[in-house]
């Protein structure tokens, strides 16, 4: 993907960096934003060079400050299945390996949610993060609610979405909405790191688990669908060559090099 105006994409060893590119906006996310993201994650979910995606906000007053209010149209409000809000999630939530929100400014509304369908949250010490809805007469989509659901449970998604009140850093990482708080000059050095780290890991290892993890998020028995889909997965990370790779380097005492087969 070429870097355009509203989303600038950059490529450091196994680490794809998206920046959402409109500061004058404080970053937020209109149709177009949305679809080249959902596209982004689509073409990424077809590599296997890349191990990790980063994802932050240009400048450093805003992560994202949520869905455009010019765009936002009574038809749009009303839908679920293919709207472009909905698809971006879905395509970030559905992408196999480790996703990091490096909230490198305040999160606001769909910026909030796009923070929390990632994997992994870091946030700036001086951020503030909220949801609005209520305070602009509008209301949420349900998939988006059921994000935070599971995240930080019912308690603290009433106090986000009934107050409208924005929360500190602080109070987000108490809570678990955030899972690392750093000082600014500190961010994407941690940020960065961490993604390094992730990027060293085995990469169906983490596919299984990640796969794993998004079943019971739904919330629903178990299939057989899903149970085949779980052995299947076991089985091909058992027999992978990663894991003989990590075997070996333990008993050579040594790190592993993971290659993803």
């Amino acid at each position: 993907m070429a870097e355009n105006e509203e989303i600038l994409v950059k490529t450091e060893n196994s680490i794809r960096t998206l920046t959402l590119n409109r500061p004058g906006k404080r970053n937020s996310l209109t149709p177009e934003t949305l679809k080249l993201l959902t596209e982004e994650f689509l073409r990424l979910g077809k590599t296997t060079e890349i191990r990790c995606v980063v994802i932050r906000g240009s400048g450093d007053r805003a992560f994202c400050s949520g869905y455009d209010i010019a765009a936002i149209s009574e038809e749009e409000i009303a839908i679920e299945d293919g709207h472009p809000l909905t698809e971006a999630m879905r395509a970030v939530k559905s992408y196999p390996l480790p996703v990091i929100a490096m909230i490198n400014g305040h999160a606001f509304g769909a910026g909030l949610e796009l923070a929390v369908t990632c994997d992994l949250r870091i946030c700036a010490d001086d951020a503030k993060l909220a949801i609005p809805p209520v305070k602009l007469g509008v209301t949420y989509h349900y998939s988006g609610i059921k994000q935070f659901l599971n995240l930080v449970g019912p308690g603290f998604t009433r106090e986000l979405f009934l107050t409208g009140n924005p929360v500190n850093a602080e109070k987000a990482l108490e809570k678990g909405l955030v899972d690392h708080v750093v000082k600014r000059d500190k961010l994407e050095e941690f940020t960065y790191g961490l993604a390094e780290g992730i990027g060293e890991n085995a990469p169906l290892s983490m596919i299984s688990m990640k796969k794993m993890i998004h079943i019971w998020e739904q919330g629903e028995p178990l299939s057989e669908e899903n149970e085949e889909l779980i052995r299947s997965l076991f089985a091909k990370v058992r027999k992978s060559n990663d894991s003989k790779e990590g075997k070996k380097a333990f008993l050579e005492k040594r790190k592993p090099v993971f290659k993803g087969e």
